[in-house]
């Protein structure tokens, strides 16, 4: 019984340290906003695919929603290392709260990292936390 109990508390104990954490990939995961400073939670909330990223890791592209308009172009992602393209491609269509959107476009300039740890996506600057992402599953018409 001693041994069963030590070999129960050792597993215990290797997965709580390595083993039980289970990130999402970058690529392939709908990543929505939960945070970013000068955007309220209850804009953020609004709609469930707005402020949004999918990252494709085949083609290199990345494409999202704000709140109004969607966006697609291409990133690079190596080793927490993150970069998207200068020549981002953007939809046009005015829409209520427009303020929203041009904090959340600056945001992505200014990425040059990420973190994930289990469902949630971290994106920083300059060492600094920009915005914080959760996993999330979208209504089939949306991916």
């Amino acid at each position: 019984m001693k041994k069963f109990f030590a070999a129960a508390m050792l597993f215990g104990a290797m997965t709580a340290c390595c083993g039980g954490r289970n990130d999402k990939p970058l690529a392939g995961t709908n990543w929505k906003l939960v945070s970013m400073e000068g955007i309220p939670a209850a804009i953020i909330d609004s709609e469930e695919d707005a402020f949004t990223l999918l990252f494709n890791g085949e083609e290199m592209m990345v494409s999202g929603r704000t709140n109004c308009n969607r966006f697609f172009g291409n990133y690079e992602a190596i080793d927490g290392t993150l970069a998207f393209g200068d020549n981002m491609g953007m939809t046009r269509m005015a829409c209520p709260n427009m303020e929203y959107e041009q904090p959340f476009v600056d945001m992505l300039d200014q990425v040059d990292g990420f973190s994930i740890n289990g469902d949630m996506l971290t994106l920083t600057g300059d060492g600094q936390v920009l915005a914080t992402f959760k996993a999330v599953e979208l209504p089939a018409s949306e991916e």
